[in-house]
């Protein structure tokens, strides 16, 4: 299967993000090799693959965090890195897997952070900025929690308000890294279903690393499955989620089955 990521459904102009031979090093050690990335207005595209596999240093290569040893990264035709922050912070919005939420700031102020890169120096906050962060917090169902510390908010509540500040940067991608890390499967679901909400109704392009390869198969259009820092399969669910392909990266105890009720592939493993 080609090792490389593209954008489905989408005419090649009009790629936001396009990312060629995409290598990442920590301490002299390769971690993320030879990756192609290819994201049009609405795909969701899923990262998946064992820990360790490069997932996550991916989702911070895209975000700037990290910058690749070699490769190129293309933000509509401009070079990433070489962008101001604010500038590429316009079109990129990321919730990272870790965020360190120390001091007792409301839900509210969270959320208007991502504000923060549509805003000049000494500019203040316009009506429509407050309009954004109410249809933000609303979408994510966090309005009724806006003055609310968020260091007080249990783990679902916290991501969702951290998704709602990303709603609120108005991206025109998407960076995911294990957004349903340790939530419940009530609030995995809720979360997703919100980030394909705003897929379809903003045509927002989205990538998300994902751990759970059932929840990979629910909610993307296509999947990524990385092994050892590179691409082992790329392409929709049904084609990359197979035992074929599968059983090479996880090992010979994944099976994969077809799911009663959707008809796509239900990855198990057996005993």
């Amino acid at each position: 299967m080609r090792q490389n990521l593209f954008g489905s459904r989408r005419d090649k102009d009009a790629v936001i993000l396009e990312v060629s031979g995409i290598a990442c090093t920590y301490d002299s050690t390769d971690v993320l090799s030879g990756v192609t990335v290819r994201l049009s207005p609405g795909d969701f595209v899923a990262l998946a693959g064992p820990n360790g596999s490069g997932k996550s240093t991916l989702i911070r290569a895209l975000s700037g965090v990290l910058r690749p040893r070699l490769g190129t990264a293309l933000l509509d035709g401009r070079d990433l890195y070489t962008l101001p922050a604010r500038q590429s912070a316009r079109a990129i919005a990321v919730l990272p897997q870790e965020t360190a939420l120390e001091f007792e700031f409301t839900c509210e102020e969270i959320v208007f952070m991502g504000r923060a890169p549509h805003l000049g120096r000494f500019e203040t906050e316009t009506e429509r900025d407050r309009a954004v962060v109410q249809e933000s917090m609303e979408r994510t169902a966090t309005w009724d929690l806006r003055k609310r510390p968020i260091v007080e908010l249990s783990g679902g509540e916290r991501q969702r308000v951290l998704l709602a500040r990303a709603f609120a940067q108005e991206p025109r991608v998407l960076l995911l890294d294990e957004p349903t890390a340790h939530l419940d499967l009530s609030f995995q679901v809720q979360i997703l279903r919100l980030v394909r909400a705003l897929r379809d109704e903003k045509r927002t392009a989205v990538l998300a690393s994902l751990h759970d390869l059932n929840l990979a198969a629910a909610y993307a259009d296509r999947i990524v499955l990385l092994s050892r820092g590179r691409i082992e399969a790329a392409g929709t669910p049904q084609e990359v989620l197979s035992e074929r392909v599968l059983r090479p990266v996880f090992g010979p105890e994944v099976a994969v089955r077809t799911h009663p009720d959707t008809g796509g592939p239900l990855v198990l493993v057996t005993t």
